[in-house]
């Protein structure tokens, strides 16, 4: 082998292994650091896509269309877990709670860390009920679930199908409001946005703040 292609190997494999830390690079841009869950950037990304008509899977042969749901879905009494076993344990909670999320959705949908103790997941499913099935048995294992000493944590749920909004911010409040009415009635429930009664001056709000 000559000194030409000699040369052109050493380029080819500097540029192959740029290229490798590149991906590497838009990779990890994409996730939160603890849990590795895709991360708030990631989400409103996803959410465009999907409102523009992107990523739905093909229904098999003799199975019903499926539509995306958005849930949001909050660690309840996460502030109390800090305050009582440190800030290390609660992240402990944060990682294995993300895990039981990942664990319970198919490949095809989407796990999100939206921010702090809140979570949020984009998954396709033929109808409200069929969703809010689905939610209960997320729940429910989470519920079920043993914390090394923190022990039983519950997690409050709200969810909206996605439709043809004109802002993220938009679909994110009333995935809100079903939290906030979850959290209202008790903690450690499922609510469906569509079950709400909200009155339509109140669907573009700013950000509701939970307890």
């Amino acid at each position: 082998m000559g000194k030409f292609e000699d040369t052109l190997l050493v380029v080819l494999a500097y540029l192959s292994s740029v290229y490798i830390n590149q991906l590497a690079t838009l990779h990890h841009a994409r996730l939160d650091p603890l849990t590795e869950l895709l991360n708030r950037q990631t989400f409103e990304q996803k959410v465009v896509q999907i409102m523009a008509g992107a990523g739905f899977n093909q229904p098999r042969g003799g199975q019903p269309e499926r539509a995306w749901f958005l849930a949001m879905i909050d660690i309840d009494h996460f502030k109390s877990v800090n305050d009582t076993y440190g800030h290390v344990i609660g992240d402990e909670v944060i990682l294995m709670v993300a895990q039981l999320l990942k664990q319970n959705f198919r490949a095809e949908d989407y796990v999100f860390r939206y921010g702090g103790e809140e979570f949020a997941t984009l998954f396709q499913c033929v109808s409200d009920t069929a969703a809010m099935q689905a939610l209960e048995r997320l729940r429910e294992v989470v519920s079920a679930h043993r914390f090394p000493q923190v022990g039983r944590v519950t997690v409050s749920l709200g969810f909206v199908e996605v439709r043809d909004f004109c802002q993220v911010t938009s679909l994110v409040n009333r995935a809100d409001m079903a939290l906030y009415e979850s959290k209202h009635q008790g903690r450690n429930r499922v609510t469906a946005f569509s079950a709400l009664n909200v009155p339509e001056s109140q669907l573009d709000d700013s950000d509701i703040e939970l307890f």
